[in-house]
This record gives structure tokens, C-alpha cells and sequence, in this order.
């Protein structure tokens, strides 16, 4: 009979990835407010929503991603907290609307956070102080 070695558990920080994902959040709802402002008094034409919306959501997740990056957090923490903070924003967004539908554009969306949250954090890991 074969011994099996228990392998040890890698702790996550979840502080950290909480943290990250709340400043994402952040990024995200405020701005999202300000353009829908915007829209709404007119200063805004309604074909800047599509483009408006994209940026703001590359900013909330390069924001998720610094902010677990110089929490001195992994890459991998850094775009769990991007695709965090955009799961979180679409869940509120949806319970206020009363409706959710699944789109391929939200897993899109969900993998483009992940992907920039990580490469922020892994830059500033790598070049930051």
C-alpha cells in the first residue's frame, strides 16, 4: 500500500482580493453614473454608451489590478479581482433592472477583466516599487 503525501494548502488572500475588487467596483459604478448623467441632461449624444461603457470597464479593471498590486498581491489575485468587481456590478445592475440575460459579450467581458487586471498587477509587481 502507497502513502500519499498530503499536499499543503496555498492560503488566498482574501483581504487583498476583496480590497481589489471593491476599488474596482468603485471605478466602475461612479463613472458609469457620471455618463448616464450626462446622457441624460444631454451633453452626451446616446451612441457614446457603447464606447463609454468599454472604456470605463478597462479603467475599473486596471484599477482592481493596481489596487492589488501594490497590496503586494499575485497576478492571479489581480484579475480575480477584476472579473470580482465586474460580477458584482453586473448582478447590481441586473437586480435593479429585474432581469438578467446571458450573453457570450459577458463572458467576454468577464475574461477581458481578468485579463487586464492580471497584466496590471504582474507590471506593477515587476516594475513597481
Amino acid at each position: 500500500m502507497t502513502s500519499f503525501k498530503r499536499r499543503k494548502r496555498t492560503k488566498v488572500p482574501w483581504r487583498t482580493l476583496i480590497r481589489g475588487a471593491l476599488f474596482g467596483l468603485l471605478a466602475l459604478i461612479v463613472p458609469i453614473l457620471l455618463l448616464t448623467l450626462l446622457i441624460y441632461l444631454g451633453w452626451l449624444p446616446e451612441s457614446a454608451i457603447s464606447v463609454g461603457n468599454t472604456v470605463i470597464k478597462v479603467l475599473a479593471a486596471a484599477v482592481a489590478g493596481v489596487a492589488v498590486g501594490r497590496a503586494k498581491g499575485s497576478w492571479i489575485i489581480g484579475g480575480l479581482a477584476a472579473v470580482l468587481s465586474e460580477a458584482v456590478a453586473i448582478a447590481l445592475m441586473s437586480a435593479f433592472l429585474g432581469a438578467f440575460t446571458f450573453s457570450w459579450t459577458l463572458v467576454a467581458d468577464l475574461l477581458m477583466s481578468f485579463a487586464i487586471g492580471a497584466a496590471i498587477c504582474a507590471v506593477i509587481l515587476k516594475f513597481g516599487k
